[in-house]
Parts: C-alpha cells; structure tokens; sequence
C-alpha cells in the first residue's frame, strides 16, 4: 500500500455511518448552515456553467450527496457519484429524492486512485476535499489524478 494511500486511510476512519447521518443534517440544521448551503449551491451552478454545463460530471467526493439535485437540473447530464466512504454513499442515497437517486451512479473509491479509465468524464465536481488536506505533494497527487480522468475540466472548492 502507498504511503498515500495509507494516510488517505486514516483521514477517513471518521466517516462512519453515525458521521455521514451527522454530515448530512449539519447542512439543514439553522439558518447560517441553510444560507450557506444556498450560496454554496449557487457557486456550484455557476461553475458548471463556467465549465459548459458539462454532460457527464464525477462527484467526489459526493458525501451525502448534497450537491446531487443541483448536478441532476442538467436533465442530460450523467452524474457519477464516488466517496471513500461507503457510509458517506449510503445516507446520500437514503436522504436524497428516489428521483434524483435514480439518475446517479455510486461507487466507493479514493480521490487518489480514482475507479475510472483516462478521460472517463468531462468534469470532476470536488467541494470541499481539499481544505482536510494540507500537505501540498497530498494535493497535488489528487489533482493530477483527476487531471488523468477528467477530459476538460475541474471543479474544486477549498
């Protein structure tokens, strides 16, 4: 195992189901988490547009899938859906609309070693990854991965 892998490992031990039940409330409860989830969510639709409204978009991480009504207003767009943490998966498929859900393929893998071929999406959509890691050569390891699988853009929020 990778020296980054294995650091990735422990980042992620948190993420049990009690934390991923807790992440997803932590955005609804109160008005200043409401009003920021708003603004974050309007950021989110102008940097798709930005990008060119992208038709195929990996979510990762995708947490509870907070992002996922927002991805899904593009009626054409593909959504992949990818966490570290299958807890993290599994609340974002429980708490979002059967609608939504429908539209978006989940599956487990790590921002360092992406479960996809070279090119596989247009865009990668990444809020807040990056600001859990401060080592720079950490980031920079994650952004030439998504460098590998995306074929046009980026989407990244610290």
């Amino acid at each position: 195992m990778s020296k980054l892998k294995s650091v990735e490992l422990e980042f992620s031990k948190k993420y049990d189901a009690g934390h991923a039940h807790h992440y997803f409330q932590k955005h609804r409860d109160g008005l200043a988490p409401r009003l920021s989830n708003w603004r974050e969510q309007a950021l989110a639709r102008q940097a798709l547009k930005l990008a060119g409204n992208p038709e195929m978009v990996l979510d990762l991480p995708c947490g509870a899938g907070r992002f996922w009504p927002t991805l899904a207003e593009q009626s054409s767009r593909v959504i992949l859906a990818a966490d570290n943490s299958q807890h993290m998966i599994d609340v974002a498929c429980q708490t979002q609309a059967p609608e939504i859900v429908a539209r978006v393929r989940t599956f487990q893998t790590s921002a360092f070693n992406i479960d996809l071929d070279e090119d596989a999406v247009d865009s990668i959509f990444c809020m807040r990854l990056l600001h859990h890691i401060a080592d720079p050569a950490r980031r920079l390891a994650i952004l030439r991965e998504f460098h590998r699988v995306s074929r046009d853009s980026v989407i990244v929020s610290l």
